[in-house]
């Protein structure tokens, strides 16, 4: 069963992108002008795992439910976030070998297609999710695909050499990239239960990387409240923790600013 979270338009989505990133458990849309960037509109929608299974029928689910998925739009972006991804070292990546880097790092045989962009001296590799893609492209033309992984560190990487973990939440999991004097050093997916799930894996990270906990800024972002365990528990055991700046005079539609503008900030203040 698919539920819509947030709903929030402008009058007016002329002249915009429309954007569509889809998770395990969500599917976000959200539209941008072309030539201001401001976000015009944005809708998440959730649903059980199980349901992508048959993502045909899932999409036509959220299309009932979404004011955007029934718009025109010149330009459609789609951004996947999965973990089928990683991170290559430019010396080290050929097109030739993909797949034997995807199953070496996951286990597994993938027969799929590849996407890739790469970004700072290393190339971000991703296996498309094939019966999403399909699904998409009986509706939209698709102009561009690329992984969630690649849309946050590319705005995260600033060149600036400090160090600094971004926290990325959503229901069940959180995206953790980490950078050691400006370079980065993981990016991963991670599940949690309980808020003390999170705080084992960001100070297990920490200590793997030799980063000290009073010294490492910490970023977090998507779905945390200031009155959650999950904050308190962060707050209370991390010196240097806050959330994401986020650009007020991005988000136009007036119904935004009656929500914590963080929860927003992965999906639609970065470019891709």
């Amino acid at each position: 069963m698919v539920r819509k979270s947030f709903g929030i338009y402008s009058e007016d989505h002329s002249d915009c992108v429309l954007f569509i990133e889809t998770g395990y458990e969500y599917m976000a849309c959200w539209c941008k002008h072309t030539e201001t960037k401001q976000v015009k509109a944005f809708e998440l929608f959730s649903f059980r795992p199980a349901d992508a299974g048959d993502f045909d029928n899932l999409l036509k689910q959220v299309q009932t439910h979404s004011r955007l998925l029934t718009e025109s739009f010149e330009k459609v972006c789609c951004i996947w976030s999965n973990e089928k991804c990683v991170c290559i070292p430019n010396e080290f990546y050929s097109d030739d070998i993909a797949a034997v880097y995807m199953q070496t790092i996951f286990g597994d045989n993938i027969e799929t297609t590849f996407y890739k962009e790469s970004l700072n001296g290393y190339v971000v590799l991703a296996a498309l999710q094939q019966n999403a893609a399909t699904a998409f492209e009986g509706y939209y033309t698709i102009d561009v695909n690329v992984h969630k992984y690649f849309q946050l560190l590319k705005a995260q990487q600033t060149g600036e050499a400090e160090n600094k973990i971004h926290l990325v939440f959503y229901p069940t999991y959180f995206i953790a990239s980490v950078f050691k004097e400006g370079t980065l050093q993981l990016i991963q997916s991670f599940s949690y239960k309980l808020p003390e799930d999170v705080l084992y894996q960001v100070m297990r990270t920490l200590n793997a990387l030799e980063l000290s906990a009073n010294d490492t800024r910490v970023y977090a972002s998507g779905m945390i409240d200031t009155n959650s365990p999950l904050y308190q528990v962060l707050y209370g055991y991390l010196n240097n923790f806050s959330f994401e700046p986020t650009d007020k005079d991005l988000f136009v539609a007036p119904d935004f600013h009656e929500h914590p503008l963080h929860y927003f900030t992965s999906f639609c203040q970065y470019d891709v």
